[in-house]
C-alpha cells in the first residue's frame, strides 16, 4: 500500500459524479470499503492517507468542501477541472496513420512573460511526434488537428497557436526522410 497521490484522488473525486463525502475518516475508510464500486480503490488506504490527500487537494484549490446536511462533502473545483485536463494531455500518442501526402504545420507566438506554457507546448508538440522546424514553427505528415486544439485550450493561448495545412512544402523530400515515408 503505497500514499494516497494528489492526482489519484483528484481523478477519482472528479470521475465521481455525486459529491465525496467526508463524514469523518473512519466513514470516509468504510464508504471506500464497502461503498459503491466506483470508490472501491480507496479501501486499501488508511483514513488518514485519505484525509491527508483531501487537504493536500483543498491548499491547491483543486477541491472545495462544503457543509450539508449529509455532513462534509468534498467537490471537485474550477481548477481542479482544469488540473485534470492537465493530467489528460500526458496521455497524448503521437498517430501514425497511412500518411495522406498532406503536411500539417503547427505555428505559434506565445509571449515571453507566458515562457511556461510556450515551454509546454514545445513538449506537447515534440511529445505528439511533430518535427521543429524552427523555434515557434512545428510540422507532421500525421493529422493532429484535434491534439492541438486541445493542448492550446488546455494551455489557455487559443488565439497564440494556429496551424496550417499544406499540400506541398518546399523541403518535402527532407521531411519525408525524417519521417519515414
Amino acid at each position: 500500500m503505497g500514499p494516497v497521490t494528489l492526482k489519484g484522488m483528484l481523478k477519482l473525486i472528479g470521475d465521481i459524479e455525486k459529491d465525496f463525502v467526508l463524514l469523518d475518516r473512519y466513514e470516509t475508510w468504510k464508504l471506500a470499503r464497502f461503498g459503491p464500486q466506483h470508490i472501491k480503490s480507496l479501501e486499501e488506504y488508511f483514513p488518514s492517507q485519505i484525509a491527508r490527500a483531501v487537504e493536500g487537494l483543498l491548499r491547491r484549490g483543486w477541491v472545495k468542501k462544503v457543509e450539508t446536511e449529509k455532513g462534509t462533502v468534498v467537490q471537485i473545483s474550477q481548477e481542479g477541472k482544469k488540473r485534470l485536463l492537465f493530467f489528460d494531455l500526458e496521455k497524448l500518442q503521437p498517430k501514425r496513420e497511412k500518411w495522406d501526402g498532406k503536411w500539417r504545420m503547427v505555428f505559434f507566438d506565445v509571449a515571453e512573460v507566458e515562457r511556461g506554457k510556450r515551454d509546454q507546448l514545445r513538449r506537447y508538440l515534440r511529445k505528439l511526434g511533430l518535427y521543429r522546424m524552427q523555434e515557434s514553427v512545428w510540422v507532421s505528415p500525421y493529422p493532429c488537428e484535434e491534439e492541438v486544439a486541445y493542448i492550446r485550450e488546455v494551455l489557455d493561448i487559443p488565439h497564440e497557436v494556429k496551424l496550417g495545412l499544406l499540400e506541398r512544402i518546399e523541403n518535402e523530400a527532407d521531411l519525408k526522410k525524417i519521417f519515414k515515408l
